[in-house]
């Protein structure tokens, strides 16, 4: 009788300090990245914030993914409509985390969206667009945390997004399940069903892995407490 198992693996990338980019399938969605953005809410005690620009931050969603509603407490969540709004709010953000704890992690979805709006003519939006990367940038390196950025597609424009994230992943659908890898694909993180050609990648299936996480991250948290106090 086989004991091998078929539940997922449950890993998902380590988010070390700094501008992450992630491109993620279309077909995937935004799912990813909030899962992402739960687990490192999940692992740390500072707040989240989630900074969209291309309506894609789903409330209702995200409360779907959540393994407990209290995980939502910690993360805030801002939309920008207009590329002058967008800068606006990035510009606050910056100024409101100066006077408060570092963040757990920050979101920000479709960075380049609003700066493609025929409301804003090429120069200016070009310009707009670096401050929008500034901000996010200069949150990463203050508060030496680490910062998700998306993008709507890749090309000439958004390639200034590109060279200011240290780090660049992917998540691709397989036939084996949804896989997170760096640029270069020399580092895989897998997070697979089964090797039975059985895929997937629906919001159930985030929301399983999230749960193994926060059973993981549950375990790991007296051995952090016993650090922070000096108890060995």
């Amino acid at each position: 009788m086989s004991t091998r198992s078929d539940r997922p693996t449950a890993d998902l990338p380590d988010l070390a300090p700094g501008v992450t980019l992630v491109d993620v399938d279309d077909d995937l969605g935004v799912t990813p990245v909030q899962a992402l953005l739960l687990d490192r809410v999940l692992g740390s005690d500072g707040p989240a914030f989630w900074v969209d620009g291309a309506n894609r931050a789903n409330t209702t969603r995200l409360r779907e993914l959540a393994p407990a509603d209290r995980v939502l407490d910690r993360v805030e969540v801002a939309r920008g409509f207009t590329a002058h709004q967008h800068t606006a709010l990035l510009d606050r953000l910056a100024g409101r985390l100066a006077a408060r704890d570092s963040p757990s992690v920050v979101l920000a979805t479709g960075l380049d969206a609003r700066y493609r709006d025929a409301d804003v003519d090429g120069e200016l939006a070009e310009s707009m667009f670096v401050r929008a990367i500034a901000s996010v940038a200069r949150v990463a390196r203050v508060h030496d945390a680490p910062v998700l950025v998306t993008r709507r597609r890749e090309d000439a424009f958004s390639r200034p997004l590109r060279r200011a994230a240290a780090t660049h992943l992917t998540c691709r659908a397989t036939p084996c399940g949804p896989r997170f890898e760096d640029a270069a694909g020399e580092t895989e993180t897998l997070v697979y069903r089964g090797a039975d050609g059985w895929m997937q990648t629906t919001l159930a299936y985030w929301r399983e892995v999230l749960e193994h996480r926060a059973r993981v991250h549950e375990s790991a948290a007296p051995d952090r407490q016993a650090a922070a106090t000096g108890v060995r």
